[in-house]
Parts: C-alpha cells; sequence; structure tokens
C-alpha cells in the first residue's frame, strides 16, 4: 500500500491525530498534577516535543519496523484504539444519551470507520480537512466565557514543587502521544514538499497554541480544587456559557468532537493500514474487518465508568514508551547499521 501526501495533507493529519481523542480531557491532569505552573510546564513541555519533531523529521528514514517491533505497535495501537473509542462512548453517555445501548454506540464510532478504511487511502486523507470547523467554533465559544476569567488563578507560579513539575511534564507530553505516527506518515511526503524549518515551526506552534488556549481558559474559568471534581472542564465550561441561540453549547461541541474522534479513528486506522500493508497481502479488506471487530469487543468490555478512570490515571506512559524510547531506539539501531527506509523498499 503507497500514498503520497502533500505538505497540508501531511499537516492536518498530524494535526488531527494529536488532538482527536485527547483534547476535552488533558487539562484536568496536566492542572491538577502542575498546580499553578500548570501553563509554564506545558510550554517547556512543547519546547521539548518540538525538539523531538525537529529530531525525527531529520532521522526517519531509520525509522524502520521488524516483526517484532510491528507486532508491538500493532497491540498498542489496538488497544489505544479501543480506549478512544470506549472514552468517546462515555462522554456521549454522559452528556447526550445516557440510555443508548453500548452497542448503538460502538456501530456510530466504528462503521464511517470501518467504511472509510475500505475505500481508497485518499478517503481517509481527505476527510481531515474539515477540522478547521471545530476549531474556530471553540475558540469564539470558550472566548465568550472572558467575563468569568479570574486571572488570580494563575498565581503564584512558584508554588509548584519538582514532584509537581515531573508529574505535570509526563502529563503535558503525553498530551502530544501518537508522535510515532509522525515518523511513519513522514515517509510519504512528495519529495519536492518541505517540511522541515519553518513549516514544522508554524505546524507545533499551531499544535500547542490549541493546547495552550483550552488550558489557559480553564484555569481561568475555574479555581484550582474544582479539578479535582471536573475531568472534562472545557464541557463545563460551555455548559455554563449562554447564548442566544442556542440553548446547551456544551451538546454542540460534543457532537463536534464525535465527529472529530470518527476522523481520527479513520487517519488512524490508516496509520496502521500503512503499517500492515506495506507489502501485498492477501485478505486486506477482511483483515480490516476483523481489526475493527477486535476495537469493537474490547471498546464494549471497557466502556465502563471504573475501567476509563484507572486506564487514565495510567495514561502518561503511551508517549514514554511508544512515542519516544522505543522511536529512538529503532532509530539508533538502525543507523547503526547504515540501514534506512529507501533500502529496506527495495
Amino acid at each position: 500500500m503507497n500514498i503520497q501526501l502533500t505538505r497540508i495533507q501531511f499537516f492536518i493529519i498530524i494535526f488531527t491525530l494529536f488532538t482527536g481523542f485527547v483534547y476535552i480531557s488533558i487539562q484536568t491532569p496536566i492542572i491538577s498534577h502542575g498546580k499553578r505552573s500548570a501553563w509554564l510546564i506545558f510550554i517547556a513541555s512543547s519546547i521539548f516535543i518540538y525538539l523531538l519533531l525537529v529530531f525525527y523529521d531529520k532521522t526517519y528514514k531509520y525509522f524502520i519496523l521488524g516483526k517484532v517491533t510491528t507486532m508491538i505497535y500493532h497491540l498498542y495501537w489496538l488497544f489505544h484504539l479501543s480506549f478512544a473509542v470506549a472514552y468517546s462512548m462515555y462522554i456521549v453517555s454522559t452528556w447526550i444519551s445516557p440510555y443508548t445501548p453500548k452497542i448503538a454506540l460502538l456501530f456510530l464510532f466504528l462503521l464511517p470507520s470501518l467504511y472509510a478504511s475500505l475505500s481508497r487511502a485518499e478517503t481517509a486523507v481527505n476527510v481531515g480537512i474539515v477540522f478547521g470547523i471545530f476549531i474556530l467554533f471553540f475558540i469564539f465559544f470558550v472566548l465568550n466565557a472572558y467575563k468569568d476569567f479570574e486571572f488570580r488563578n494563575l498565581l503564584p507560579i512558584g508554588e509548584s514543587g519538582w514532584k509537581d513539575w515531573m508529574w505535570g511534564s509526563l502529563y503535558s507530553l503525553n498530551a502530544y502521544r501518537n508522535a510515532e505516527c509522525y515518523l511513519i506518515l513522514r515517509k510519504f511526503v512528495m519529495k519536492d514538499e518541505k517540511i522541515s524549518g519553518m513549516p514544522l515551526f508554524v505546524f507545533i506552534f499551531s499544535l500547542f497554541a490549541m493546547f495552550l488556549f483550552s488550558i489557559l481558559s480553564v484555569m481561568l474559568y475555574f479555581s484550582m480544587e474544582e479539578f479535582n471534581l471536573i475531568s472534562e472542564p472545557i464541557l463545563y465550561l460551555l455548559h455554563a456559557q449562554e447564548v442566544t441561540f442556542v440553548k446547551r453549547l456544551d451538546l454542540i461541541f460534543v457532537f463536534i468532537w464525535v465527529f472529530i474522534t470518527i476522523i481520527t479513528l479513520i487517519n488512524y486506522i490508516l496509520v496502521v493500514r500503512l503499517v500492515h500493508f506495506q507489502k501485498v497481502r492477501k485478505f486486506a479488506k477482511s483483515r480490516i474487518i476483523i481489526y475493527h471487530l477486535l476495537i469493537f469487543v474490547i471498546a464494549y468490555f471497557i466502556a465502563k465508568f471504573e475501567s476509563i478512570q484507572m486506564i487514565r490515571q495510567y495514561y502518561w506512559i503511551p508517549f514514554l514508551v511508544f512515542g519516544l524510547l522505543l522511536p529512538i531506539l529503532i532509530i539508533s539501531w538502525n543507523k547503526i547499521r547504515g540501514r534506512t527506509i529507501f533500502d529496506s523498499s527495495k
């Protein structure tokens, strides 16, 4: 399987993968662990991410997955996608439709993904373009709460200790999980399209600004003690807003977020397909269907409040293992051997 991505398509897919599953859930763990310095901790972590992606852009040609590492990533992606779908079901059940059967919600998320995955790869690539609608909607309505912002919530900065900085950094870095997808998709960018330098900086800055805006907004709106009680502060903030033309902003936001989650799922499975179908395989469509069935079954059993909250406590680990340590080990090993993706594709 092979596709060619323009620079814009590449950045749109990566932007969607970095934000689609986590955007309404990252603020509470970052702030509750980083305290009033959470926004500074996130800035420092984002600088590290920028340097990491600069490194990845220079070394992506050495990121070659062997049989063992491919299996490891497949298992991780299967669980990650299952958890993302389960968490999405939990949000829909909590905010929109508490009595809708889990099976119906699973079909809501997985049928569009299955259809797009069985179609041409370009379908998954182009569907992410609508992401901009979500961004404009979110910024406009969050700013509607500016009258209730309390700027003293950001002070004093120095009260956060080293443990706050450590845990705040871990959860801040986890906002950028799926970094391995950058390495996988990078080789499919057209050779005449420039990524390094200013294009990459603008992309990372846009991503950083989107995250930081959400963190600062909820920090200004809620007191520090309230973050121990709320897990999706953006939705609570929107729930409290009143506008003349709609009664429940949070419901509209959840509907849009569901749509964005489906797009993210489609793009993520594109990454899985690019890894799994590097070579022509028999029964390709059957394998995609089986993959979705596995997500269906796993998500069904972990779509419980207790399971989701327990998994979220430890979900700072994926970035460290699969987005940082394992990619660096793979890159270092192949660089020592002098092996690149261009050699392995011959």
